[in-house]
């Protein structure tokens, strides 16, 4: 009996033996994430994010400042006389032997991101469009005359009378343009070098193509230069010289413009060319001595601009 309750004894403090677990070797190994697939996935969204950051950048900079060397040309739109035998009596078509200009817009985005990372089409606003340019004085001694003034013109305002104090504008006489606009209108920006692996500067060059329309103000002051005027200084043609001898021989004017051009920038810098032409109005901001006509002249102008491009 004692050895049966030590035998009984000994059996029961062997430890249990648990029931087997069947594996599935091939479903446990897919189930795992190893740390080559944590550093894997880890690189891949660092690359992700890096490629964003940096194709923002080639798309971000939405802003432009452009500082812009200007050729122009101020035309009359019909035959207008100059009062002198030079050109026939009639005043010519004006070109500026120097002329600056700056201009400050942005481009608004049609769609969200580029078709196919390379191309963008944008509305452009440009805010601020300043110039000034610089006529010289015709090729010729005498550039006006203001003995045969005063012409009589009917006065509107006063039912008729007759005025006989009215003087041509000396057009011809050395001149500042002073002309500010406003333009609006669509662009397209291509970047072709997007998809160039490894070469990421290229990335950055991009190439830019607009057509905008506006409307300018524009003012025109004409130099006094009393030594080109033909007055015989006697009678009553000094009385008329006197008058022309110093007087603000200026006109304003304003009328609708387009222009149209393109330019190539690598990040923040680039290069473009510009045509804008348009019509101005001018009449005299001086009406006591020269009326209230008006007279019509074209204006073109050619520019080639240093284009500075600015964040959102």
């Amino acid at each position: 009996m004692a050895l049966c309750l030590g035998a009984v004894n000994i059996h029961a403090q062997e430890p249990a033996v648990p029931k087997a677990i069947l594996i599935d070797q091939a479903e446990d190994v897919e189930d795992v994430t190893t740390i080559d697939d944590i550093v894997r996935q880890q690189e891949n969204v660092t690359t992700r994010l890096a490629n964003e950051k940096h194709f923002n950048s080639v798309w971000g900079r939405q802003r432009f400042f452009n500082i812009s060397k200007n050729t122009s040309t101020i035309a009359p739109a019909e035959n207008l006389e100059s009062g002198v035998a030079y050109n026939g009596g009639l005043v010519p078509d004006f070109k500026s032997n120097w002329g600056v200009s700056i201009q400050l817009g942005r481009n608004y985005r049609l769609h969200k991101k580029p078709i196919a990372n390379t191309l963008q089409f944008y509305i452009d606003y440009v805010g601020m469009d300043l110039n000034a340019n610089h006529f010289k004085a015709e090729d010729a001694d005498k550039l006006y005359n203001s003995t045969t003034q005063p012409i009589e013109i009917v006065d509107p305002e006063s039912h008729g009378t007759k005025i006989d104090k009215y003087f041509r504008t000396p057009w011809n006489l050395a001149k500042y343009e002073f002309n500010y606009a406003m333009m609006l209108g669509p662009s397209l920006t291509i970047a072709p070098f997007n998809y160039v692996k490894g070469a990421q500067g290229l990335h950055h060059l991009r190439m830019n193509f607009y057509f905008h329309i506006g409307y300018h103000a524009s003012i025109l002051w004409m130099q006094n230069d009393s030594d080109r005027d033909v007055n015989t200084y006697s009678g009553q043609a000094r009385a008329n010289f006197e008058v022309m001898e110093k007087n603000m021989k200026m006109d304003w004017g304003h009328g609708l413009i387009h222009s149209y051009g393109f330019s190539f920038t690598w990040k923040m810098i680039g290069i473009g060319y510009e045509h804008r032409a348009g019509s101005v109005k001018y009449k005299s901001l001086n009406t006591a001595d020269f009326g209230n006509e008006s007279y019509k002249f074209n204006s073109t102008t050619n520019r080639i601009f240093l284009q500075f491009r600015l964040g959102k």
